[in-house]
Protein backbone atom coordinates (compact mmCIF):
# COMPACT_ATOMS: atom_id res chain seq x y z
CA UNK A 1 0.00 0.00 0.00
CA UNK A 2 1.09 3.60 -0.61
CA UNK A 3 2.21 6.00 2.08
CA UNK A 4 -0.25 8.89 2.41
CA UNK A 5 0.52 12.33 3.83
CA UNK A 6 -2.57 14.06 5.26
CA UNK A 7 -2.44 17.75 6.07
CA UNK A 8 -5.10 19.67 8.01
CA UNK A 9 -4.93 22.31 10.75
CA UNK A 10 -7.92 20.74 12.53
CA UNK A 11 -6.69 17.95 14.88
CA UNK A 12 -10.11 16.27 14.85
CA UNK A 13 -10.04 15.91 11.05
CA UNK A 14 -6.49 14.60 11.13
CA UNK A 15 -7.36 11.87 13.65
CA UNK A 16 -10.47 10.91 11.68
CA UNK A 17 -8.61 10.62 8.37
CA UNK A 18 -5.68 8.83 9.97
CA UNK A 19 -8.01 6.19 11.40
CA UNK A 20 -9.95 5.91 8.14
CA UNK A 21 -6.89 5.36 5.94
CA UNK A 22 -5.14 3.00 8.35
CA UNK A 23 -8.29 0.87 8.54
CA UNK A 24 -8.09 0.58 4.76
CA UNK A 25 -4.49 -0.62 4.85
CA UNK A 26 -2.63 2.62 4.11
CA UNK A 27 0.56 3.77 5.80
CA UNK A 28 -0.27 7.28 7.05
CA UNK A 29 1.78 10.26 8.18
CA UNK A 30 0.14 13.54 9.20
CA UNK A 31 1.01 17.21 9.52
CA UNK A 32 -0.83 20.10 11.19
CA UNK A 33 0.43 22.75 8.76
CA UNK A 34 2.12 23.25 5.41
CA UNK A 35 5.63 23.82 6.76
CA UNK A 36 5.62 20.51 8.66
CA UNK A 37 4.21 18.79 5.58
CA UNK A 38 7.07 20.08 3.39
CA UNK A 39 9.64 18.75 5.84
CA UNK A 40 8.01 15.33 5.62
CA UNK A 41 8.01 15.43 1.82
CA UNK A 42 11.69 16.42 1.76
CA UNK A 43 12.58 13.33 3.80
CA UNK A 44 11.02 11.15 1.07
CA UNK A 45 8.92 8.03 1.21
CA UNK A 46 5.55 9.75 0.74
CA UNK A 47 3.56 8.64 -2.31
CA UNK A 48 0.39 10.77 -2.19
CA UNK A 49 -0.55 13.98 -0.35
CA UNK A 50 -4.07 14.87 0.81
CA UNK A 51 -4.38 18.45 2.02
CA UNK A 52 -7.08 20.83 3.16
CA UNK A 53 -7.45 23.99 1.08
CA UNK A 54 -8.11 26.48 3.85
CA UNK A 55 -5.24 26.36 6.32
CA UNK A 56 -3.04 28.89 8.04
CA UNK A 57 -0.38 30.17 7.66
CA UNK A 58 0.15 28.21 4.41
CA UNK A 59 -2.98 27.35 2.42
CA UNK A 60 -3.45 24.17 0.42
CA UNK A 61 -2.67 25.69 -2.99
CA UNK A 62 0.61 27.15 -1.77
CA UNK A 63 1.50 23.79 -0.24
CA UNK A 64 0.64 22.05 -3.52
CA UNK A 65 3.02 24.32 -5.47
CA UNK A 66 5.82 23.76 -2.94
CA UNK A 67 5.32 19.98 -3.01
CA UNK A 68 5.57 19.99 -6.80
CA UNK A 69 8.96 21.71 -6.56
CA UNK A 70 10.23 18.86 -4.38
CA UNK A 71 8.32 15.90 -5.84
CA UNK A 72 6.84 16.78 -9.27
CA UNK A 73 5.26 13.34 -9.81
CA UNK A 74 3.47 13.16 -6.45
CA UNK A 75 -0.35 13.25 -6.79
CA UNK A 76 -1.91 15.89 -4.53
CA UNK A 77 -5.58 15.66 -3.53
CA UNK A 78 -7.33 18.80 -2.31
CA UNK A 79 -10.08 18.85 0.31
CA UNK A 80 -12.49 21.75 -0.03
CA UNK A 81 -15.92 22.97 0.99
CA UNK A 82 -18.51 23.41 -1.80
CA UNK A 83 -18.33 27.18 -1.41
CA UNK A 84 -14.75 27.11 -2.71
CA UNK A 85 -15.36 24.87 -5.73
CA UNK A 86 -14.23 27.57 -8.19
CA UNK A 87 -10.88 27.70 -6.41
CA UNK A 88 -10.73 23.92 -6.67
CA UNK A 89 -11.34 24.15 -10.41
CA UNK A 90 -8.39 26.52 -10.77
CA UNK A 91 -6.36 24.07 -8.69
CA UNK A 92 -7.19 21.22 -11.08
CA UNK A 93 -6.05 23.36 -13.99
CA UNK A 94 -2.76 23.88 -12.15
CA UNK A 95 -2.22 20.14 -11.82
CA UNK A 96 -3.91 19.06 -8.57
CA UNK A 97 -4.80 15.36 -9.03
CA UNK A 98 -8.36 15.63 -7.72
CA UNK A 99 -10.50 17.47 -5.21
CA UNK A 100 -13.04 16.12 -2.72
CA UNK A 101 -15.75 18.21 -1.12
CA UNK A 102 -16.29 18.10 2.63
CA UNK A 103 -17.87 16.10 4.09
CA UNK A 104 -16.60 13.31 1.84
CA UNK A 105 -17.63 9.66 1.81
CA UNK A 106 -15.20 6.92 2.80
CA UNK A 107 -15.70 5.12 -0.53
CA UNK A 108 -15.11 8.37 -2.39
CA UNK A 109 -11.78 8.95 -0.62
CA UNK A 110 -10.58 5.37 -1.13
CA UNK A 111 -11.60 5.44 -4.80
CA UNK A 112 -9.67 8.67 -5.28
CA UNK A 113 -6.53 7.23 -3.64
CA UNK A 114 -6.72 4.08 -5.76
CA UNK A 115 -6.85 6.20 -8.90
CA UNK A 116 -3.84 8.17 -7.68
CA UNK A 117 -2.00 4.89 -7.05
CA UNK A 118 -2.83 3.73 -10.56
CA UNK A 119 -1.27 6.93 -11.90
CA UNK A 120 1.90 6.23 -9.91
CA UNK A 121 2.10 2.66 -11.18
CA UNK A 122 1.73 3.88 -14.76
CA UNK A 123 4.37 6.60 -14.41
CA UNK A 124 7.22 4.35 -15.52
CA UNK A 125 5.37 3.33 -18.67
CA UNK A 126 4.60 6.97 -19.44
CA UNK A 127 8.23 8.01 -19.03
CA UNK A 128 9.31 7.16 -22.57
CA UNK A 129 11.21 9.14 -25.17
CA UNK A 130 8.69 11.56 -26.59
CA UNK A 131 7.93 11.53 -30.29
CA UNK A 132 6.59 14.67 -31.96
CA UNK A 133 3.09 15.39 -30.67
CA UNK A 134 1.36 14.87 -34.00
CA UNK A 135 2.50 11.23 -34.07
CA UNK A 136 2.00 10.41 -30.40
CA UNK A 137 -1.80 10.71 -30.63
CA UNK A 138 -3.03 8.36 -33.32
CA UNK A 139 -5.96 10.34 -34.77
CA UNK A 140 -5.13 13.90 -33.68
CA UNK A 141 -3.35 15.88 -36.38
CA UNK A 142 -1.58 18.86 -34.86
CA UNK A 143 0.51 21.02 -37.15
CA UNK A 144 -1.01 24.38 -36.16
CA UNK A 145 0.05 26.13 -32.93
CA UNK A 146 -3.57 26.00 -31.74
CA UNK A 147 -3.85 22.21 -32.06
CA UNK A 148 -0.37 21.62 -30.66
CA UNK A 149 -1.57 23.60 -27.63
CA UNK A 150 -4.61 21.29 -27.41
CA UNK A 151 -2.31 18.26 -27.56
CA UNK A 152 -0.18 19.73 -24.79
CA UNK A 153 -3.30 19.98 -22.66
CA UNK A 154 -4.34 16.40 -23.51
CA UNK A 155 -0.94 15.14 -22.47
CA UNK A 156 -1.24 16.90 -19.11
CA UNK A 157 -4.87 16.09 -18.32
CA UNK A 158 -5.21 12.52 -19.67
CA UNK A 159 -3.36 10.74 -16.81
CA UNK A 160 -5.33 12.65 -14.15
CA UNK A 161 -8.84 12.05 -12.85
CA UNK A 162 -10.01 15.53 -13.85
CA UNK A 163 -13.39 16.05 -15.50
CA UNK A 164 -12.96 17.63 -18.94
CA UNK A 165 -15.26 19.90 -20.94
CA UNK A 166 -14.52 20.04 -24.69
CA UNK A 167 -15.86 23.09 -26.51
CA UNK A 168 -16.01 23.42 -30.27
CA UNK A 169 -18.20 23.79 -33.33
CA UNK A 170 -19.88 20.73 -34.83
CA UNK A 171 -17.42 18.63 -36.80
CA UNK A 172 -14.25 19.85 -35.08
CA UNK A 173 -13.48 16.40 -33.66
CA UNK A 174 -14.61 16.66 -30.04
CA UNK A 175 -15.32 12.92 -29.81
CA UNK A 176 -11.87 12.16 -31.25
CA UNK A 177 -10.34 14.30 -28.49
CA UNK A 178 -12.44 12.50 -25.86
CA UNK A 179 -11.27 9.11 -27.16
CA UNK A 180 -7.66 10.31 -27.14
CA UNK A 181 -7.93 11.43 -23.52
CA UNK A 182 -9.39 8.03 -22.57
CA UNK A 183 -6.77 6.02 -24.48
CA UNK A 184 -3.97 7.93 -22.74
CA UNK A 185 -5.49 7.64 -19.27
CA UNK A 186 -5.09 5.05 -16.52
CA UNK A 187 -8.58 3.82 -17.51
CA UNK A 188 -7.58 2.90 -21.06
CA UNK A 189 -8.27 -0.82 -20.51
CA UNK A 190 -11.82 -0.05 -19.32
CA UNK A 191 -14.83 1.02 -21.45
CA UNK A 192 -15.31 4.39 -23.07
CA UNK A 193 -19.07 4.85 -23.35
CA UNK A 194 -20.55 7.76 -25.33
CA UNK A 195 -24.04 9.20 -25.00
CA UNK A 196 -25.41 11.86 -27.37
CA UNK A 197 -27.77 13.94 -25.25
CA UNK A 198 -29.33 15.55 -28.34
CA UNK A 199 -30.09 12.27 -30.11
CA UNK A 200 -32.07 10.50 -27.37
CA UNK A 201 -35.68 11.52 -26.58
CA UNK A 202 -36.08 13.20 -23.20
CA UNK A 203 -38.33 10.43 -21.83
CA UNK A 204 -35.67 7.78 -22.60
CA UNK A 205 -32.52 9.69 -21.63
CA UNK A 206 -32.83 9.01 -17.89
CA UNK A 207 -33.21 5.29 -18.52
CA UNK A 208 -30.21 5.33 -20.88
CA UNK A 209 -28.03 7.01 -18.28
CA UNK A 210 -29.12 5.24 -15.10
CA UNK A 211 -30.89 2.07 -16.30
CA UNK A 212 -34.34 0.90 -15.18
CA UNK A 213 -36.13 -1.86 -13.33
CA UNK A 214 -38.65 -4.22 -14.89
CA UNK A 215 -42.15 -2.71 -14.88
CA UNK A 216 -40.97 0.83 -14.03
CA UNK A 217 -42.71 2.15 -17.17
CA UNK A 218 -44.55 0.85 -20.21
CA UNK A 219 -42.14 -1.22 -22.26
CA UNK A 220 -39.74 -1.95 -19.38
CA UNK A 221 -40.05 -5.72 -19.76
CA UNK A 222 -36.81 -6.51 -17.95
CA UNK A 223 -34.15 -4.89 -15.77
CA UNK A 224 -31.71 -2.81 -17.79
CA UNK A 225 -28.21 -1.61 -16.96
CA UNK A 226 -27.60 2.09 -17.65
CA UNK A 227 -24.56 3.63 -19.29
CA UNK A 228 -23.09 4.69 -15.93
CA UNK A 229 -22.90 1.01 -14.97
CA UNK A 230 -21.63 0.00 -18.43
CA UNK A 231 -18.81 2.54 -18.13
CA UNK A 232 -17.92 1.61 -14.54
CA UNK A 233 -14.15 1.86 -14.08
CA UNK A 234 -13.82 3.68 -17.40
CA UNK A 235 -14.94 6.92 -19.03
CA UNK A 236 -18.41 8.28 -19.76
CA UNK A 237 -18.58 10.81 -22.59
CA UNK A 238 -21.59 13.16 -22.72
CA UNK A 239 -21.82 14.67 -26.20
CA UNK A 240 -23.98 17.78 -26.76
CA UNK A 241 -24.40 18.13 -22.99
CA UNK A 242 -26.22 21.46 -23.42
CA UNK A 243 -29.21 19.54 -24.82
CA UNK A 244 -29.85 17.71 -21.55
CA UNK A 245 -33.17 18.76 -19.91
CA UNK A 246 -32.88 20.70 -16.63
CA UNK A 247 -34.60 18.02 -14.56
CA UNK A 248 -32.04 15.44 -15.69
CA UNK A 249 -29.19 17.88 -15.11
CA UNK A 250 -30.07 17.82 -11.41
CA UNK A 251 -30.08 14.01 -11.31
CA UNK A 252 -26.77 13.89 -13.19
CA UNK A 253 -25.21 16.37 -10.76
CA UNK A 254 -26.24 14.20 -7.82
CA UNK A 255 -24.76 11.10 -9.48
CA UNK A 256 -21.45 12.90 -10.03
CA UNK A 257 -21.32 14.23 -6.48
CA UNK A 258 -22.39 11.02 -4.74
CA UNK A 259 -20.60 8.66 -7.18
CA UNK A 260 -23.66 6.45 -7.16
CA UNK A 261 -26.81 6.06 -9.26
CA UNK A 262 -30.30 4.68 -8.84
CA UNK A 263 -32.11 2.95 -11.70
CA UNK A 264 -35.49 4.28 -12.81
CA UNK A 265 -38.05 2.55 -10.62
CA UNK A 266 -35.36 1.20 -8.32
CA UNK A 267 -34.71 1.79 -4.61
CA UNK A 268 -31.13 0.54 -4.39
CA UNK A 269 -28.17 2.93 -4.78
CA UNK A 270 -25.43 1.51 -7.03
CA UNK A 271 -21.85 2.83 -6.58
CA UNK A 272 -20.12 3.80 -9.82
CA UNK A 273 -16.59 4.91 -10.64
CA UNK A 274 -16.44 6.81 -13.92
CA UNK A 275 -14.40 9.62 -15.32
CA UNK A 276 -16.63 12.14 -17.07
CA UNK A 277 -15.85 14.00 -20.28
CA UNK A 278 -18.46 16.32 -21.79
CA UNK A 279 -18.65 18.18 -25.09
CA UNK A 280 -20.69 21.13 -26.27
CA UNK A 281 -20.99 23.06 -29.52
CA UNK A 282 -22.70 25.94 -27.70
CA UNK A 283 -21.42 28.30 -25.03
CA UNK A 284 -22.41 26.77 -21.68
CA UNK A 285 -21.65 29.98 -19.77
CA UNK A 286 -24.26 31.75 -21.89
CA UNK A 287 -26.65 28.84 -21.29
CA UNK A 288 -26.14 29.29 -17.53
CA UNK A 289 -27.02 32.99 -17.85
CA UNK A 290 -30.15 32.11 -19.87
CA UNK A 291 -31.19 29.56 -17.24
CA UNK A 292 -31.07 26.55 -19.58
CA UNK A 293 -28.05 24.97 -17.90
CA UNK A 294 -27.37 24.61 -14.18
CA UNK A 295 -24.42 26.63 -12.91
CA UNK A 296 -23.43 23.97 -10.36
CA UNK A 297 -23.34 21.29 -13.08
CA UNK A 298 -21.35 23.61 -15.32
CA UNK A 299 -18.68 24.02 -12.63
CA UNK A 300 -18.61 20.24 -12.21
CA UNK A 301 -17.90 19.80 -15.92
CA UNK A 302 -15.59 22.78 -16.41
CA UNK A 303 -12.75 21.54 -14.19
CA UNK A 304 -10.58 21.46 -17.30
CA UNK A 305 -11.77 23.05 -20.54
CA UNK A 306 -10.38 22.29 -23.99
CA UNK A 307 -11.36 24.71 -26.74
CA UNK A 308 -11.08 23.10 -30.18
CA UNK A 309 -10.70 25.82 -32.83
CA UNK A 310 -12.65 25.54 -36.10
CA UNK A 311 -10.70 24.36 -39.12
CA UNK A 312 -10.84 27.79 -40.77
CA UNK A 313 -8.72 29.14 -37.89
CA UNK A 314 -6.02 26.48 -38.25
CA UNK A 315 -5.28 26.20 -41.99
CA UNK A 316 -1.89 24.57 -41.24
CA UNK A 317 -3.80 21.39 -40.34
CA UNK A 318 -5.76 21.07 -43.60
CA UNK A 319 -3.21 19.31 -45.82
CA UNK A 320 -1.85 17.03 -43.03
CA UNK A 321 -5.46 16.04 -42.30
CA UNK A 322 -6.09 15.31 -45.99
CA UNK A 323 -3.04 13.03 -46.14
CA UNK A 324 -4.18 11.31 -42.94
CA UNK A 325 -7.64 10.67 -44.39
CA UNK A 326 -6.15 9.31 -47.63
CA UNK A 327 -3.97 6.87 -45.68
CA UNK A 328 -6.96 5.85 -43.55
CA UNK A 329 -9.31 5.31 -46.52
CA UNK A 330 -6.71 3.41 -48.56
CA UNK A 331 -5.26 1.47 -45.64
CA UNK A 332 -2.85 -1.19 -46.86
CA UNK A 333 -2.37 0.38 -50.28
CA UNK A 334 1.21 1.12 -51.31
CA UNK A 335 0.12 3.40 -54.16
CA UNK A 336 -1.48 6.48 -52.60
CA UNK A 337 -2.64 9.38 -54.80
CA UNK A 338 -0.95 12.78 -54.64
CA UNK A 339 -2.59 16.19 -54.44
CA UNK A 340 -2.16 18.50 -57.40
CA UNK A 341 -1.16 22.12 -56.63
CA UNK A 342 -4.58 23.41 -57.73
CA UNK A 343 -6.33 20.91 -55.44
CA UNK A 344 -4.12 21.98 -52.53
CA UNK A 345 -4.94 25.63 -53.21
CA UNK A 346 -8.68 24.91 -53.32
CA UNK A 347 -8.59 22.93 -50.07
CA UNK A 348 -6.70 25.69 -48.26
CA UNK A 349 -8.93 28.47 -49.65
CA UNK A 350 -12.26 26.90 -48.64
CA UNK A 351 -13.71 28.01 -45.26
CA UNK A 352 -14.93 24.54 -44.12
CA UNK A 353 -18.16 25.39 -42.27
CA UNK A 354 -18.53 21.67 -41.48
CA UNK A 355 -14.97 21.58 -40.13
CA UNK A 356 -12.93 18.37 -40.04
CA UNK A 357 -15.97 16.18 -40.72
CA UNK A 358 -16.66 18.05 -43.96
CA UNK A 359 -12.99 17.80 -44.97
CA UNK A 360 -13.04 14.03 -44.43
CA UNK A 361 -16.14 13.72 -46.62
CA UNK A 362 -14.48 15.85 -49.32
CA UNK A 363 -11.48 13.49 -49.34
CA UNK A 364 -13.79 10.46 -49.68
CA UNK A 365 -15.57 12.20 -52.56
CA UNK A 366 -12.27 12.82 -54.36
CA UNK A 367 -11.01 9.27 -53.80
CA UNK A 368 -14.23 7.86 -55.28
CA UNK A 369 -13.42 9.47 -58.63
CA UNK A 370 -9.64 9.18 -58.50
CA UNK A 371 -8.05 6.21 -60.26
CA UNK A 372 -5.70 4.20 -58.05
CA UNK A 373 -2.29 5.80 -57.64
CA UNK A 374 -3.35 8.83 -59.64
CA UNK A 375 -3.47 12.50 -58.78
CA UNK A 376 -6.30 14.26 -56.95
CA UNK A 377 -6.99 17.37 -59.01
CA UNK A 378 -9.28 20.30 -58.27
CA UNK A 379 -12.09 18.96 -60.46
CA UNK A 380 -12.29 15.78 -58.34
CA UNK A 381 -13.20 17.75 -55.23
CA UNK A 382 -16.84 18.52 -54.32
CA UNK A 383 -18.11 21.39 -56.46
CA UNK A 384 -18.61 23.78 -53.55
CA UNK A 385 -14.96 23.31 -52.59
CA UNK A 386 -13.54 23.45 -56.11
CA UNK A 387 -15.55 26.56 -57.04
CA UNK A 388 -15.27 28.42 -53.76
CA UNK A 389 -14.17 32.06 -53.94
CA UNK A 390 -13.22 33.70 -50.61
CA UNK A 391 -15.24 36.84 -49.96
CA UNK A 392 -13.45 40.06 -49.16
CA UNK A 393 -13.60 41.02 -45.50
CA UNK A 394 -15.96 43.82 -44.54
CA UNK A 395 -14.23 47.14 -44.89
CA UNK A 396 -11.76 45.93 -47.51
CA UNK A 397 -8.16 46.37 -46.44
CA UNK A 398 -9.10 48.40 -43.36
CA UNK A 399 -9.19 45.88 -40.54
CA UNK A 400 -11.22 46.73 -37.46
CA UNK A 401 -9.44 47.95 -34.34
CA UNK A 402 -10.56 44.80 -32.53
CA UNK A 403 -9.01 42.46 -35.13
CA UNK A 404 -5.86 44.59 -35.30
CA UNK A 405 -5.37 44.45 -31.51
CA UNK A 406 -6.10 40.73 -31.48
CA UNK A 407 -3.44 40.14 -34.13
CA UNK A 408 -0.90 42.24 -32.22
CA UNK A 409 -1.70 40.38 -29.01
CA UNK A 410 -1.08 37.07 -30.74
CA UNK A 411 2.21 38.30 -32.19
CA UNK A 412 3.32 39.39 -28.72
CA UNK A 413 2.37 36.03 -27.19
CA UNK A 414 4.35 34.20 -29.89
CA UNK A 415 7.30 36.52 -29.23
CA UNK A 416 7.21 35.65 -25.51
CA UNK A 417 6.87 31.93 -26.32
CA UNK A 418 9.96 32.17 -28.51
CA UNK A 419 11.90 33.90 -25.70
CA UNK A 420 10.98 31.10 -23.27
CA UNK A 421 11.94 28.37 -25.72
CA UNK A 422 8.32 27.28 -26.09
CA UNK A 423 7.82 26.80 -22.35
CA UNK A 424 4.14 27.76 -21.97
CA UNK A 425 4.19 27.82 -18.17
CA UNK A 426 7.05 30.36 -18.18
CA UNK A 427 5.31 32.34 -20.92
CA UNK A 428 2.07 32.46 -18.89
CA UNK A 429 4.05 33.63 -15.86
CA UNK A 430 5.76 36.36 -17.92
CA UNK A 431 2.43 37.48 -19.39
CA UNK A 432 0.81 37.36 -15.91
CA UNK A 433 -2.08 35.15 -17.10
CA UNK A 434 -3.00 31.62 -16.04
CA UNK A 435 -2.06 28.71 -18.29
CA UNK A 436 -5.63 28.01 -19.43
CA UNK A 437 -5.96 31.64 -20.61
CA UNK A 438 -2.75 31.30 -22.62
CA UNK A 439 -3.99 28.12 -24.30
CA UNK A 440 -7.30 29.81 -25.12
CA UNK A 441 -5.60 32.81 -26.69
CA UNK A 442 -3.33 30.54 -28.74
CA UNK A 443 -6.40 28.74 -30.10
CA UNK A 444 -8.33 31.94 -30.99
Amino acid sequence: MSKILIVDDEPRILLLMQSLLKNNGYDVVSAHNGNDALEIVKKGGVDIAVTDLRMSPMDGMTLFREIKKIAPAMPVVLLTAYATVETAIEAMKSGVFDYLTKPFKVAEMISCLKRAEATLSGAAAANVAEAPMRYRFENVIASSPAMIAVCDMIQKVAPTAATVLINGESGTGKEVIAKTIHRNSTRANKPLVAINCAAIPENLLESEMFGHMKGSFTGAVSDKEGLFETANGGTLFFDEISSMPLILQGKLLRALQEREIRRVGGTKSIPVDVRVIAASNTNLEEAVVKGTFRSDLYYRFAVITLDIPPLRKRPEDILPLVKHFIRTELHGSSNLPELSPDAQAALEAYDWPGNVRELENAVRHALTFCSGGGVITRDLLPAKVAEFKPSSPAGGDNASLKSFLKQKEKEYIEQILTSTGGDKEKAAETLKVNLSTLYRKLSD
